[in-house]
């Protein structure tokens, strides 16, 4: 069973039984399903490390007590209340103080089985971003030279999210690649191949290729102990005569968020959603809009793990036309769009989409997926968050938004 603290405030007219017994039903529902831990006001400075913790507002009158707490409670304040004992009056007094103090949180109200809902979505992104701490984010090679508005700030992203960001040479792929010999990837050469649809530009020597940078970022992957990496893949073309399409994509496949172009920013985001969904993600340029009342348009990569896709076509790489890429086809479904960024990963965009069908543009990178958003496309033209997206199957826009909120970021 999952914990949960329950940091309870009331009145100093009840009495601590009386709580239990005015709020009987929305606490025995969550008996039902948690492991729950009160933890009043003046017990604070023990409240338990394990399991997520909201505040319960039992009653009107306590919103001084709450302020003069406020810095011992989460970042961001999961505030519930049953509208009972005038809680819903005091817990939108506490939401709108916490706005104007800069802090941010929300309030449960609604029908218990409402509440229960984003409990559970809370209690969940919790044990998500619990799942960041620790890990070790590389960053080979600087980011890409047009990437202006893409780096993080990392003391701040060791303080924020708890990961650590090591910056590593790209000469060490470099020194990796030309180290290992083409007879030690046949074999994974050959399944590549062999479960692609089509092979059109790239010959096998190509393939080969792209499988020895592969199994160089891999052994980088273990040396440094990588949970996620970005990769100026740019510059590793001239140097290694092929690109890194294919390894970012087996290794996004085999659960490491690999992300383009050393853009930190959204290799944060592949991270953080992964960490909130379980799933693998596709990293993506926002690359046509085709009819904005409609809000629909075209993200377009040239790498896709193989598993995201129904069917994939082995391609050169779309800016070079070198190397090997991967064009992946997916049928029609629902997906969700997002993009967390700023130099702490302050902000985010989120919005659920429809794929319409993958497109074959000569003009665009390999894979395209021809989207129909929720949410409209004036973000894209006035408050966009950098260029690259990230795009994961299936609406995941409650888990991903609860755990991004709990990470102290904010809707654009």
């Amino acid at each position: 069973m999952m914990k949960l603290n329950l940091i309870t405030f009331a009145s100093s007219l009840a009495s601590r039984e009386s709580i239990f017994t005015d709020h009987h039903e929305l606490l025995d529902a969550i008996a039902g399903k948690y492991d729950v831990q009160y933890i009043f006001p003046e017990e604070l400075d023990r409240l338990p490390n394990e399991g997520a913790t909201m505040v319960l507002v039992g009653s009107g009158g306590v919103e001084e007590m709450v302020k003069a707490c406020i810095d011992r409670l989460p970042r961001y304040v999961v505030l519930i209340a049953d509208g009972l004992k005038n809680s819903l009056a005091a817990s939108l007094e506490i939401l709108s103080w916490m706005r104007l103090d800069g802090r941010q949180g929300r309030v449960l109200h609604g029908p218990i089985s409402f509440i229960m809902q984003g409990i559970d979505d809370y209690a969940q992104a919790h044990e998500a971003i619990d799942k960041l701490y620790g890990k070790c984010v590389g960053v080979i090679g600087k980011p890409s030279g047009w990437l202006i508005a893409s780096n993080v700030d990392y003391e701040a992203m060791s303080k924020r999210w708890g990961v650590t960001m090591v910056d590593i040479p790209l000469d060490e792929v470099v020194k990796g690649y030309e180290a290992i010999p083409d007879v030690d990837v046949q074999d994974m050469t050959d399944e590549f191949m062999r479960k692609a649809i089509g092979i059109k530009e790239p010959s096998r020597d190509e393939v080969v290729k792209a499988m020895r940078l592969y199994s160089a970022i891999k052994n980088i992957v273990k040396l440094y102990h990588l949970d996620a990496f970005t990769l100026n893949c740019f510059d590793l073309i001239p140097t290694t005569r092929t690109t890194g399409c294919v390894a970012l994509a087996l290794l996004n496949q085999e659960g490491i968020p690999a992300g383009c172009e050393g853009d930190e920013q959204t290799l944060l985001t592949m991270l953080a959603v992964q960490a909130a969904t379980g799933q693998m993600t596709f990293m993506a340029n926002p690359s046509k809009i085709l009819d904005n009342a409609a809000h629909e348009m075209v993200f377009a990569h040239c790498t896709i793990a193989p598993a995201m896709t129904d069917r994939y076509i082995v391609r050169d790489h779309y800016e070079s036309l070198s190397g090997v890429a991967v064009e992946g086809i997916i049928d029609p479904m629902d997906m969700t769009v997002v993009k967390c960024g700023g130099k702490e990963m302050e902000h985010y965009f989120i919005s659920k989409a429809r794929l319409l069908e993958c497109t074959t543009n000569p003009n665009m990178c390999r894979t395209q997926l021809h989207l129909r958003l929720e949410q409209p496309l004036d973000y894209f033209l006035e408050r966009s968050i950098g260029n690259h997206h990230v795009i994961v199957r299936g609406d995941r826009t409650a888990p991903i938004e609860a755990a991004l909120r709990l990470l102290a970021s904010t809707p654009i």
